[in-house]
């Protein structure tokens, strides 16, 4: 796992280091296959939306990571930030073979509160 770890954070793009730590974390974890770590920038009571499905809460989000994200997690690379503001940001994400927007919501802790998974117009 440490190893795993270790070979996302080289293989993270040049851009990462501009990513706030919500973004960094979330990113390293998915490329990681790392469920723990993945859980890790999310709070407990974190909201994901993906397209048009909710999943509210760690109970949720974890099965739902298990399935959708860890087994294809080394694919997730942020390609820019769109918007940006404290505590939110909209970023353009290669994701398998999709070009999709990512919206994140953290707290003051660095957590991911809301993410929001919408296909590139």
């Amino acid at each position: 796992m440490i190893r795993a770890v270790i070979l996302a954070l080289l293989s993270t793009p040049a851009m990462a280091q501009d990513l706030p730590v919500a973004i960094q974390c979330y990113q390293t974890s998915a490329n990681a296959e790392d469920i723990d770590a993945y859980m890790g920038c999310l709070t407990e009571d974190a909201e994901i939306i993906d397209v048009s499905r909710t999943f509210s809460g760690a109970g949720a989000i974890r099965p739902r990571a298990m399935r959708e994200v860890i087994p294809n997690g080394d694919t997730f690379r942020h390609r820019e930030i769109l918007e940006q503001s404290d505590g939110y940001a909209k970023t353009e994400v290669n994701w398998l073979s999709w070009v999709v927007h990512y919206s994140y919501w953290w707290d003051a802790e660095g957590k991911i509160t809301k993410m929001s998974l919408q296909y590139a117009e």
